[in-house]
C-alpha cells in the first residue's frame, strides 16, 4: 500500500498486511469480491473482539453487522496510511462506543418508563465455563472497567496487541497506553482482591 505500516513485521503478520493491501487495492479498483475475502480473513477476530469489549453474546452479531457496513461504505477512502487491522480495529472501537452510549439511553429510557412499575426480575447471567471460575471473574471484572480502561486492557491481554499498536488504534501515545495499563491493573487488583496477578 506504499507504507511504512508493516516494515517492522514479520512471518503471518506481514503476510495478512499484505494481503490485505492486495484485497484493499482490489476493492477500490471496483472488485467486490475482494470485500468478501477482506471479512473472511478479519471475521474471527471482530467477532471476538467485539464480545470482549461489550461482554453480551446477544449484542455481537449487530455490532459486527455495523462494523463491516462501515468497512464496505468507507474503504474506498482508506488510504493505508496504517494498516488495515488497526484501522478496522479503531472502526470497532467506534462502534461499540456507539453501541454503549445506545444501550445507556435504552436503559435509562426502561428505568424512566418502569418508574411506577416493578421491574421484572434479571434472568441470571451464564457462568461460562465452571472449570474457568477465575478467568469469569476476570472477564466479568474487565466488563466493569471504563471504556478508557477498558479497551487497552482488552487489546493488550486479550487481543495481544503491541503497545504502539493500542496507541495507534486508540489514537494515543504510547506512553498514555502504559499509564491506562498501570492504572487499570491497579483497578482490577482492587476489584479481584488477591486473585489477579501482575
Amino acid at each position: 500500500m506504499g507504507t511504512t505500516a508493516g516494515l517492522n513485521m514479520r512471518g503471518p503478520a506481514r503476510e495478512r498486511h499484505q494481503e490485505d493491501g492486495d484485497l484493499v487495492a482490489r476493492f477500490r479498483a471496483g472488485d467486490g469480491a475482494a470485500f468478501d475475502q477482506l471479512v473472511l480473513a478479519h471475521q474471527e477476530r471482530v467477532v471476538r473482539l467485539v464480545y470482549r469489549l461489550l461482554g453480551r453474546p446477544e449484542e455481537v452479531d449487530d455490532v459486527v453487522q455495523e462494523v463491516f457496513l462501515s468497512v464496505l461504505v468507507n474503504l474506498k477512502r482508506f488510504r493505508g496510511e496504517c494498516r488495515f487491522s488497526t484501522w478496522l480495529t479503531r472502526i470497532v472501537l467506534n462502534k461499540c462506543r456507539s453501541h454503549g452510549r445506545w444501550r445507556l439511553r435504552r436503559l435509562r429510557l426502561l428505568l424512566w418508563g418502569a418508574r411506577n412499575k416493578a421491574l421484572p426480575a434479571a434472568e441470571p447471567e451464564s457462568e461460562g465455563d465452571p472449570s474457568a471460575p477465575a478467568a469469569e471473574d476476570v472477564r466479568r471484572t474487565v466488563e466493569q472497567l471504563s471504556a478508557k480502561y477498558r479497551e487497552p486492557v482488552v487489546l493488550r491481554y486479550f487481543e495481544d496487541l503491541s503497545i504502539p499498536e493500542i496507541g495507534e488504534a486508540l489514537g494515543i501515545s504510547a506512553n498514555a497506553v502504559e499509564v491506562r495499563l498501570t492504572r487499570a491493573r491497579q483497578k482490577l487488583k482492587r476489584m479481584l482482591g488477591t486473585r489477579f496477578g501482575e
